[in-house]
């Protein structure tokens, strides 16, 4: 067993403390001593720093109340690993309530004659303590040597988590930074009487879940230790850039646990962070591939169909299949930074590869876009893919991320690739209407409804302001009180003319709803009982609705 401390049972084995006595805290006899302090006087105890073993004369304490008292709070404070008093010289005996106190805290408290020195017995311990700094160092520097070799001979993270295990002598785990085990030595999921499956430790009787002991360890960027079923498990970040890339978590018996495994992992933990950099480098460069693909495509930038289609066969793509284009991005997207991005494109490659989908995929300062290919006999088929996969996508999002709103939009699905770049625009405006038609966080473009006639009205060049104030100038006016006869109108639609609901959504009573209906009737000069004259007001809420969602910042 290495450790950089030794233990006051292994100090008392020591030549020169043969003569001394252990009068008391027999069942600390396994405490660390992390260093020697040697203090005549006791006046302040904030000075002493926890593993300390104290060496002291007891001077004034027999005369001074006050000081007497300040060591009796030191024998409870429970911040030394040990205490050694000289007898003979200032104090005759060691006395009782020492000894009762030193029981009571399992603190050692060992009796020392006065004729061995100070010197001798300092000297002594740090001897030990330095040799076992020394040989902890060294083995730290083979096994960062070890496992360095492996990369550098092209050996895999699975080959390093193999042999981290055998250097430990513990069970290895690896999780990414969504918590999901991506490498193991191969018996992770059985230690002893410990099973583990994802972030859940279970004996027979116990379970812990502990994705909190991985947080923990990010927010401090060091080492976290937690013991279970007479387990000892050490929690180390993977960090690189400023990111987290995963933790690796080390597992063994309490009784074989060495302070040297936490030194071993410290040390495997920027070998991994190196290579998940290079992994991520080699994803970047064809995440830049597929963008600049994905934009040839959407743009039409290519000489003819099988030009293109040969090229995506080499990203193994078919464009040959109907295929639809997802629009991944937030609800208050001035709220998100480009690691959120990345983290958002990791999720979503990650679940179409769960799908067994193909796809080619790129980012934007605020979005993910991917192209996939849509299966199904029926156009409803094809929608309800669409919808289950979007919700599959939102569903782990909001696992990960639950204070982070996501919004999917969703273009159609096109079997040529002429009409691909229509379907990229399709699932833009999905998601920028996506207030104006539902609450949902996906929307696919055939839920826009009559909004898919006014896109092509207004991108036929047909001023769709003139088509609102047309029909219901008579109700616009910069007065908020009404504006509220638009959303009066509106609730009225979206209710399929209902007073009673209308009225409840609104919160207003069902005569005050009418009166405001009439209101409507009155300055537009249309009939809400006409079929032909609600249809002109129906058609002018959303024209009017749809101008001010477009005239917001994409």
């Amino acid at each position: 067993m290495y450790e950089i401390a030794i233990s006051i049972q292994k100090a008392l084995q020591l030549p020169i403390m043969k003569k001394t006595k252990l009068v008391a805290g027999h069942k600390g006899i396994n405490n660390s001593i992390k260093w020697v302090t040697i203090v005549e006087v006791l006046e302040d105890i904030g000075r002493l720093q926890p593993g300390e073993f104290l060496i002291t004369t007891g001077f004034g304490l027999s005369e001074n109340e006050e000081q007497l008292e300040v060591f009796h709070q030191l024998l409870k404070s429970k911040l030394l690993s040990g205490i050694a008093i000289y007898t003979s010289f200032y104090m005759k005996e060691i006395p009782s309530s020492f000894i009762e106190l030193a029981n009571e805290n399992d603190l050692p408290l060992i009796e020392i004659p006065t004729d061995i020195n100070f010197s001798e017995i300092t000297k002594a311990m740090l001897e030990q303590i330095v040799n076992n700094q020394m040989h902890l160092l060294e083995q730290s520097e083979n096994t960062h040597r070890e496992l360095t070799n492996l990369i550098l001979n092209d050996q895999s993270l699975t080959k390093v988590t193999e042999r981290l295990a055998q250097l430990t002598d513990a069970n290895i785990i690896v999780y990414n930074q969504f918590y999901e085990i991506i490498y193991t030595n191969h018996d992770f999921h059985q230690n002893g009487d410990i099973t583990v499956n994802k972030t859940m430790v279970r004996t027979d009787d116990h379970q812990l879940d502990i994705s909190n002991h991985l947080l923990t360890s990010l927010k401090r960027e060091s080492k976290v230790n937690f013991t279970f079923a007479q387990h000892v498990s050490t929690v180390y970040p993977i960090i690189a850039k400023k990111s987290c890339y995963g933790w690796i978590v080390m597992t063994k018996p309490v009784e074989h646990w060495q302070e040297l495994d936490d030194i071993t992992l410290e040390q495997a933990a920027p070998i991994y962070a190196m290579e998940f950099l290079k992994k991520q480098a080699i994803e970047e460069t064809q995440l830049r591939i597929q963008s600049n693909f994905l934009e040839d495509i959407f743009n039409k930038n290519y000489i003819n169909d099988r030009i293109i289609m040969d090229q995506a066969l080499k990203l193994d793509y078919d464009l040959s299949l109907n295929q639809s284009v997802f629009h991944l991005t937030f609800k208050h997207p001035k709220d998100i930074d480009v690691n959120l991005i990345d983290r958002l494109y990791q999720l979503t490659c990650k679940i179409l590869e769960q799908n067994n989908k193909q796809y080619l995929i790129q980012t934007k300062l605020s979005s993910v876009i991917f192209l996939t290919n849509v299966p199904g006999e029926t156009s409803d088929e094809k929608y309800k893919h669409c919808t289950n996969l979007a919700k599959d996508l939102l569903k782990n999002w909001t696992y990960y991320f639950p204070k982070v709103d996501l919004i999917i939009g969703i273009g159609k699905h096109y079997d040529r690739v002429d009409d691909l770049g229509k379907s990229a625009r399709e699932a833009h405006y999905a998601v920028k209407l996506s207030e104006l038609i539902s609450n949902n966080s996906i929307v696919h473009y055939n839920d826009l409804g009559m909004y898919d006639l006014l896109l092509d009205m207004d991108r036929a060049g047909i001023d769709l302001t003139s088509v609102y104030k047309q029909h219901i100038s008579g109700i616009l006016s910069k007065n908020n009180k009404e504006l509220d006869l638009i959303e009066t109108l509106d609730s009225y639609f979206r209710n399929n003319q209902s007073i009673q609901q209308a009225a409840e959504e609104l919160y207003i009573h069902r005569h005050t709803l009418r009166y405001r209906l009439n209101q409507i009737e009155s300055r537009t000069g249309l009939n809400i009982k006409s079929t032909e004259d609600l249809l002109k007001l129906q058609l002018a809420v959303m024209a009017f609705k749809l101008v001010h969602v477009l005239k917001k910042e994409p």
